[in-house]
């Protein structure tokens, strides 16, 4: 919600019908070109089948580097061209402290399409990218949308679970110094790689609920879902309070 405000009230233009639109991030190529001080137009290049509007608007962002205090709005602004799959923003710097970078996120409102909208497509809307622990990609981040069922979800996310688990089995065998007790939260007292090997998918669910309602800390970026399940589990696995 906080993005969708952002997004319609950095700007002057008119009133969005956001009713059928997804609020979706994509990443900024190294083309770069200064129009005056304070404005910068920058590219995204699109695949074939997606395609943005002229005069189209959008929120830019940083990526989570050393700290979260990259990963905040850089500015925002709209397109000015169009060729061919290359789209151009020229973005207002209202944060000129940090400077636009390659990676960096632009948001930008895209219609709905007709697909579940489970926790996965949600993820890939942040441009974050989940891998297996052989760093096999689980999802496309542009075809998720395309063509996304409930089917499909319950079948990844039966697969993230067996990945987590053979991933707790595997270091509790292999490097069991490795298992941290967790301090605080809801499996205080257990240990990291235990509540990995017996994981179960309301786990998951839960993990994946923090990482939509805080996409800062991933968004724009590729993970192995282990590893960050695992930071996760280690730092207290924070949760969402839900209403």
């Amino acid at each position: 919600m906080l993005f969708w405000m952002l997004l319609v009230g950095a700007t002057s233009f008119a009133q969005i019908d956001t009713a059928n639109k997804i609020l979706r991030a994509f990443p900024i190529t190294d083309y770069m070109l200064d129009l005056d001080d304070s404005t910068k137009l920058v590219q995204i290049e699109m695949p074939e089948n997606l395609k943005l509007k002229d005069k189209q608007i959008g929120l830019l962002y940083g990526l989570y580097e050393s700290s979260a205090a990259t990963a905040i709005q850089k500015g925002y602004g709209k397109c000015q061209l169009i060729k061919g799959n290359y789209y151009y923003f020229a973005i207002n710097k209202n944060n000129r402290s940090l400077p636009i970078t390659k990676g960096d996120l632009l948001y930008t409102f895209m219609e709905k399409t007709n697909i579940h909208t489970g926790q996965l497509p949600k993820l890939a809307a942040h441009f974050i990218r989940l891998q297996d622990v052989y760093e096999n990609s689980l999802y496309d981040r542009y075809n998720i949308f395309l063509k996304w069922s409930k089917e499909d979800e319950r079948k990844l996310m039966d697969s993230i679970v067996r990945d987590i688990r053979f991933t707790g089995e595997y270091f509790l065998k292999e490097n069991p110094s490795m298992d941290v007790l967790i301090q605080k939260g809801d499996y205080k007292g257990q240990k990291t790689l235990y509540v990995m090997a017996e994981c179960m998918e309301a786990d998951v669910i839960k993990f994946f609920d923090y990482m939509i309602a805080r996409p800062r800390n991933y968004a724009g970026k590729e993970w192995k879902v282990s590893e960050i399940f695992a930071t996760w589990l280690s730092e207290g696995a924070p949760t969402v309070i839900k209403e």
